[in-house]
C-alpha cells in the first residue's frame, strides 16, 4: 500500500503537490505512525494499519471515478485523498487500546491535519498560496456537513467528490466488518447496528465450480 502511495505521488504533474506529499512519505517518524494508526476508534478501519488501508482505498476510488469528470483537477484531489485523514496519527492512541489523545479530543483530526499540512508547506519554497487554500479546503470539508463535524461544506468539485468517496469507503468497510463479525450466525441478517440504525442483510454464499 505504501508503494502504491509512492507511485501515485510520483505520477503527479504538479511539482508543488508532489514535493508536499514526498515530504510526508520521506518523514520516517510520520510514516511509522501512519502505517500503524487505525482510521477510527470504532466505526471503520478500526484496526492497526486501518488508516493506511483507508487512504489507499480512497486513492484507488479517486483514480477510478475522477477521470469520469473532465473538470476535476486530478492532482489536487489525489493529494487531498492522501492527506485528508493524516491528523489521525495524533488524534488516536493505539499502543494498548484504541482511544482519543488529548489533542484528538480538544482539536480533532481535521484541525490537526490542517496544521500538519501548514508546517510542511512552510518548508517548501514558493508553494502557491491559492493551491494551499484549495488543498486545505479539501481537508476542512471532507466530512461534508456541519452536523458531521465538518468545519466547511464542499465548495469545489474536488471537495465534493472526495467527501463522497471518503464516506463510501468508510461505510463499505463498516458494513463489511459488521457482516464478517457475525458470519458464523445462521441468520441471514446481522444484529442491530446502533450507529447505522439498522440491521444488515448478509450476502449469499455463491458456490462456484472450481474451473470457473
Amino acid at each position: 500500500m505504501v508503494q502504491e502511495l509512492r507511485s501515485v505521488t510520483a505520477a503527479l504533474t504538479n511539482v508543488h503537490l508532489r514535493r508536499l506529499l514526498n515530504s510526508f512519505l520521506d518523514d520516517p517518524s510520520f510514516m511509522a505512525s501512519f502505517k500503524r494508526a487505525p482510521a477510527a476508534k470504532t466505526l471503520h478501519h478500526n484496526y492497526i494499519g486501518g488508516l493506511l488501508e483507508h487512504t489507499w482505498s480512497v486513492l484507488r476510488l479517486i483514480r477510478l471515478v475522477a477521470p469520469l469528470y473532465r473538470a476535476i483537477d486530478l492532482d489536487l484531489i489525489l493529494a487531498g485523498g492522501f492527506l485528508h485523514d493524516i491528523g489521525k496519527v495524533d488524534e488516536l492512541a493505539y499502543k494498548r487500546a484504541f482511544d482519543y489523545t488529548d489533542p484528538g479530543r480538544l482539536l480533532g483530526h481535521i484541525a490537526l491535519t490542517a496544521e500538519m499540512i501548514d508546517k510542511k508547506i512552510q518548508g517548501l519554497p514558493d508553494f502557491p498560496e491559492s493551491l494551499a487554500m484549495l488543498l486545505k479546503h479539501l481537508v476542512l470539508s471532507h466530512h461534508g456537513e456541519y452536523v458531521f463535524g465538518s468545519p466547511k461544506r464542499p465548495k469545489t468539485l474536488e471537495a465534493l467528490l472526495l467527501h463522497h468517496l471518503d464516506d463510501l469507503d468508510a461505510k463499505m468497510n463498516a458494513f463489511t466488518s459488521w457482516i464478517e463479525k457475525e458470519k458464523e450466525s445462521p441468520s441471514r441478517w446481522t444484529s442491530y447496528h446502533k450507529l447505522f440504525d439498522r440491521f444488515i442483510l448478509k450476502p449469499e454464499e455463491i458456490e462456484r465450480d472450481e474451473n470457473t
